[in-house]
C-alpha cells in the first residue's frame, strides 16, 4: 500500500500535539502538587488533603473508576506526633523542674513516674568495636541514667568513632535502648558543654510531625543548669573533656538526691488516604503507582540544614503522580487487555505505609496482579538515561522492557531486584513482578529546593510514553510472568555491624509490642532461622525488640558471625530459635 506524505505529516503533527498536551497536563499538575500551598504535602497538613483531591478530581475527569467500592480513596489511620500533658517534671527533695524551666521530654519517650539514683554513663555508648563501653563496670539496676548527647571526639578528625562522621551510637534512640538494655529505669540527656558554643540552652518541645515509637522507658533532656542545681559538685565540663582527650569512659554514681521523674505525654494518629482509580479490563490486573506525600515542613529525612521551610517535592514525588495521570489518560483512550489498578499511595516518606495498607486490603483480587510498576522520582532525566529497577523479578522482563523502551528514546538501563527504600517493595513482598522507574538522585533531593521549575518535562512525556507501552507490552503477554525472588542482599546498606534480613512493617500500630514482619530476605539469617511474613519479632539476642528501634540497636552491638536467640510470635503462638548475623552492606 502506498503511503501518501500527506498522511504521514498528519500522523506527525498529532503525535507532536500529544507530547506538547502531555507535557503541557504534566507541567498543570506538578505546578499544583509542589506549589508552597500544598504545605510540602507532609503528614496532616491541609496541603495533603488537597493533594489527594486533586489527583482524584483527575481521575474521574479522564474516566477512571473508584477503586474502593466506588471511592476513589481508601482512608486509614496511622501514628503522628505527641502531646504534651501537664505532668512533666525532674525534682528532688528541694527542686523541681518542668517543661518551661529545664526539662523536656523525648519525643520516643514512654510514659511513666521513676524514683531513683542517678549514674552518669558518658555518652551512654557500648562499641565494641571501638573497644569503648560507657556501661563497663557501672552498677545501673534500677537507676535513672544520665548521658551527654553525641560521641567522643565528635569534632576530632582522628576520633576512633569515625571522625566527624557521627556512628549510630550518637543517635538518642541508641542511647535510650542500651541504657534499657542495661537495667535503667530511666534516661537523663545532656548536651556536654564543650561542644555547645555560648548560646543559651532551648529544648524544643517533642515535633507534631513525625512518627514516634516509644522507646520503652522515660527518657528526658536536661539542661545543664538544672543539672548543676541537682548537682552542684558535679563538673560536666571536666568529665567530657576527660573522656574525649582519652577516648576512654569515666562512669559513676552522682551524690545526692534521689530524683523524681515524671513524662507525661499522649501519642497521637492522623487519618491520611490512598487514592485509586479503576481502568477496567479482563481478570489480570496491572498495578500503576506513585507516592504523593512528601516532607512537609521539613520533617524527619529533610537534608536542610534548617527545618522549617516548605519542602514542595516536585521531583519526589510530583513527578511520578503527575506521570501516572498522563499514563492512565492514554490507557483509557486506548485501553489495554488487563484490568489497570491506579494507585496514589500516601505515608510512602514514613515508611512505605500507604502501599503496604493497600496490599493487605487490595480492592481486586490480589492473586491476579501480574506486576506493579512504581515511578518514583521521574522528573530529573539527564543525558537521557533512565533507570528501570526490578529487571530481575521476571525472567521475561530485559527483553520486555527493551522493547517497550525503543519508543520512548530513553536509553533505559534494566537492572536489579525487588527490593528499596520505594512503593514497589511492599509488592515483590508477596511474590509480585515489579518494575521502578527513576530518574536519579540530585542535590535538590530531601531538600526545600526540589522545585517545579527544575523538572525536566520533555523527558517526563517520554517516561509517560515507557509507562504506556511497558503496561501494553507485558499485558499482551498471554503466559503469567515467571516471577523470581532474589536471594541477593538489597543494595546499599545502613551503618550497622549485622545484618538480620528482616524487613520491617511500618505500617504497624505504637500499641502493638514488637516488629512485625513484611517480609524477610531470601537467603538471609532471618530466613535460615525460619521466620516469615507476619511474624512478630519480640526479641534478639538480650535485647527486647519492642520496635524497629531496638532491633537497629540490636544490629549495632552485636557482630557478623554471632548466633542470637530470636523470639517471635506466629498466628498468636510464642517461638523461639536462634539465627547466625552477617556483615552489614555498607
Amino acid at each position: 500500500m502506498k503511503v501518501s506524505w500527506t498522511y504521514l505529516a498528519v500522523l506527525a503533527l498529532a503525535a507532536s500535539l500529544w507530547a506538547a498536551n502531555t507535557e503541557n497536563n504534566l507541567r498543570r499538575h506538578v505546578h499544583y502538587l509542589a506549589d508552597d500551598a500544598r504545605e510540602g504535602r507532609g503528614i496532616g497538613t491541609k496541603g495533603l488533603e488537597e493533594a489527594a483531591d486533586y489527583i482524584a478530581a483527575e481521575f474521574r475527569a479522564i474516566g477512571l473508576a473508584g477503586a474502593f467500592d466506588g471511592s476513589f480513596f481508601q482512608p486509614f489511620d496511622m501514628g503522628w506526633g505527641v502531646t504534651l500533658g501537664a505532668e512533666n517534671h525532674l525534682a528532688s527533695s528541694s527542686l523541681a523542674f518542668d517543661t518551661s524551666s529545664g526539662i523536656m521530654p523525648l519525643g520516643f519517650s514512654s510514659r511513666g513516674v521513676v524514683r531513683g539514683a542517678v549514674v552518669f554513663a558518658g555518652y551512654a555508648i557500648t562499641a565494641p568495636e571501638y573497644e569503648y563501653d560507657d556501661f563497663a563496670g557501672l552498677e545501673t539496676d534500677g537507676r535513672i541514667v544520665l548521658c551527654m548527647t553525641g560521641e567522643p571526639g565528635e569534632f576530632d578528625t582522628a576520633s576512633v568513632f569515625e571522625g566527624v562522621s557521627y556512628t549510630t551510637h550518637a543517635t538518642l534512640r541508641a542511647k535510650a535502648s542500651n541504657a534499657r538494655l542495661h537495667g535503667a529505669t530511666a534516661l537523663l540527656v545532656v548536651e556536654g558543654p564543650i561542644y555547645a558554643g555560648t548560646t543559651a540552652e532551648v529544648l524544643k518541645p517533642p515535633r507534631s510531625d513525625e512518627p514516634y515509637m516509644d522507646c520503652g522507658i522515660p527518657a528526658l533532656r536536661v539542661t545543664r543548669a538544672a543539672l548543676s542545681e541537682f548537682y552542684p559538685e558535679f563538673d560536666l565540663e571536666a568529665v567530657q573533656k576527660f573522656i574525649d582527650g582519652n577516648t576512654a569512659p569515666r562512669s559513676f554514681e552522682l551524690k545526692g538526691d534521689t530524683l523524681d521523674l515524671t513524662v507525661d505525654l499522649a501519642r497521637e494518629s492522623v487519618p491520611v488516604r490512598n487514592v485509586a482509580g479503576i481502568i477496567p479490563g479482563d481478570s489480570a490486573v496491572i498495578v500503576i503507582g506513585a507516592h504523593y506525600d512528601h516532607l512537609g515542613y521539613g520533617q524527619s529525612g529533610s537534608l536542610d540544614e534548617k527545618s522549617g521551610s516548605v519542602h514542595n517535592g516536585a521531583d519526589d514525588n510530583a513527578s511520578g503522580v503527575a506521570s501516572i495521570i498522563e499514563t492512565a489518560r492514554k490507557l483509557t483512550e486506548q485501553p489495554t487487555s488487563p484490568t489497570v489498578l491506579v494507585v496514589a499511595f500516601t505515608a510512602e516518606e514514613t515508611g512505605l505505609g500507604g502501599s503496604r495498607y493497600i496490599v493487605d486490603h487490595f480492592p481486586l483480587d490480589l492473586d491476579r496482579v501480574r506486576l506493579m510498576i512504581n515511578l518514583d522520582m521521574v522528573g530529573r532525566v539527564r543525558e537521557n538515561k533512565l533507570t528501570v529497577s526490578g529487571c530481575k523479578t521476571a525472567e521475561e522482563f530485559p527483553a520486555l522492557v527493551e522493547s517497550a523502551a525503543q519508543a520512548s528514546g530513553l536509553d533505559v538501563t534494566c537492572k536489579g531486584d525487588g527490593y528499596g527504600p520505594s512503593d514497589h517493595m511492599n509488592f515483590y513482598l508477596v511474590d509480585k513482578p515489579v518494575l521502578f522507574l527513576f530518574s536519579g538522585a540530585h542535590e535538590d533531593y530531601h531538600r526545600s529546593t526540589d522545585d517545579a521549575d527544575k523538572l525536566n518535562y520533555p523527558d517526563m512525556a517520554r517516561v509517560v510514553t515507557l509507562t504506556t507501552d511497558l503496561v501494553r507490552t507485558i499485558g499482551a503477554v498471554t503466559p503469567p510472568l515467571t516471577f523470581v525472588k532474589t536471594t541477593e542482599p538489597p543494595q546499599g546498606g545502613g551503618r550497622f555491624r549485622s545484618a538480620f534480613g528482616s524487613i520491617p512493617d511500618f505500617s504497624q500500630p505504637d500499641s502493638l509490642l514488637g516488629m512485625l514482619l513484611s517480609g524477610v530476605r531470601e537467603g538471609g539469617p532471618a530466613a535460615k532461622a525460619g521466620l516469615m511474613r507476619g511474624d512478630l519479632l519480640r526479641r534478639l539476642g538480650k535485647v527486647t525488640v519492642n520496635n524497629i528501634y531496638d532491633l537497629t540497636y540490636a544490629l549495632q552491638i552485636y557482630a557478623p558471625g554471632d548466633t542470637v536467640t530470636v523470639e517471635y510470635v506466629r498466628t498468636g503462638e510464642p517461638h523461639s530459635t536462634s539465627a547466625v548475623l552477617e556483615h552489614s552492606i555498607r
